[in-house]
């Protein structure tokens, strides 16, 4: 359980650090170097719940983050595509996932982008699908077949999933 609490005290650290990186003179990006060295050691179980925090954490600390001295008539957007894709809002989340480039920093944000295929916004299933084959693709293969050891296990239980996007999937994992 201590270890537990100092991974959930790392994140929220680490979510802080990120938005206090967030820079106009970096388009307004962050720097989300220590959350991928911590989500490294993540295991992949309870990912609901270690979503959710990151999720809220960013949603508490953001609009501090992007305040600007203009604020009437100028509102900066962090741009955050690895960190979007768990947003509250359905159009973030589609628009980050296709912002996507590049393979994913660690098993834990691939396996957040694999998890999209179960959003209950139909259009974050379809974005999820068309970044899937790039991402695999792309990111370290360790990784993709970490996350499709443990994703597979509970790949029943994704009522979201469409028939056909579920056959596509079965394509990318047998390439």
């Amino acid at each position: 359980m201590q270890k537990y609490r100092g991974t959930k005290d790392d994140i929220v650290s680490a979510i802080k650090d990120f938005t206090l990186s967030i820079d106009s003179r970096n388009d307004y990006r962050g720097d989300m170097s220590s959350l991928i060295q911590i989500t490294s050691n993540l295991k992949l179980v309870n990912l609901d719940y270690w979503e959710r925090l990151i999720r809220s954490e960013l949603d508490a600390s953001l609009p501090s983050a992007t305040r600007s001295e203009w604020k009437f008539s100028f509102k900066p957007n962090a741009k955050s595509t690895w960190l979007g894709i768990v947003n509250g809002d359905g159009h973030k989340r589609e628009k980050s996932l296709l912002a996507l480039s590049g393979g994913a920093p660690n098993t834990f944000f691939f396996a957040l982008v694999v998890r999209r295929l179960n959003d209950w916004v139909p259009q974050v299933r379809k974005a999820a699908i068309e970044i899937l084959p790039s991402l695999f693709r792309s990111t370290k293969p360790e990784y993709v077949a970490e996350v499709l050891c443990v994703l597979l296990l509970n790949w029943h239980s994704w009522v979201r999933v469409e028939e056909a996007d579920n056959q596509k999937f079965l394509d990318m994992i047998a390439t």
